[in-house]
């Protein structure tokens, strides 16, 4: 009898220490499972990014400036129109249509220096908003290795994101010490 209480209780205790090592290797998966992943919310990102918002700024006063510009020349085209219009009795038709010519060329190169300088400035953002996006790819790596991840994924990706592998504030935080302003490339 002695000897099978003995051996129960080496049973039990193998049992008892087998239990023990599959709880420490859950508790260890779930723990590496929990720091390999991070997320990050892109938007929060770039509405807290001193540079983002420095070039945002930049955007628009060029834009404005532009805009105030062709307005110029357009009230100006406008003006040789009216004057065009009060000629028209007065020219020739082969004179007046010669002037309509020349208007409506002025006209069109307005129009194509408007794109034209659209396209560059949306060219210039583009390139300068790639810029943020490398030192922020840079940021996060660093904070990746850090803190031993990984992966890191994008918040707009995820369905439910714990806040213990929520990166944004730590990313926005570095992504202002390390670019606090850039300059719209023209």
């Amino acid at each position: 009898m002695k000897k099978y209480l003995i051996l129960l209780y080496f049973i039990f205790l193998g049992m008892n220490l087998n239990a023990q090592e599959k709880n420490e290797t859950k508790k260890a998966a779930v723990e590496n499972t929990n720091s390999g992943i991070g997320v990050v919310d892109m938007k929060k990102i770039l509405a807290q990014s001193k540079a983002y918002q420095s070039l945002v700024d930049q955007f628009e006063d060029v834009r404005r400036k532009h805009r105030n510009t062709f307005t110029k020349q357009e009230d100006i085209i406008r003006d040789e129109e009216s004057e065009l219009l009060k000629q028209k009795n007065i020219l020739s038709k082969e004179a007046y249509a010669e002037k309509v010519k020349v208007l409506g060329k002025k006209i069109n190169e307005l129009k194509g220096k408007q794109a034209a300088d659209a396209q560059k400035f949306e060219t210039a953002f583009e390139k300068s908003t790639g810029k943020i996006q490398g030192a922020l790819v840079d940021v996060l790596s660093i904070i990746a290795n850090k803190k031993q991840l990984n992966l890191v994924l994008a918040k707009s990706q995820v369905i439910l994101v714990g806040k213990d592998i929520d990166l944004t504030d730590d990313a926005i935080k570095e992504l202002n010490k390390v670019l606090p302003k850039i300059s719209l490339d023209k």
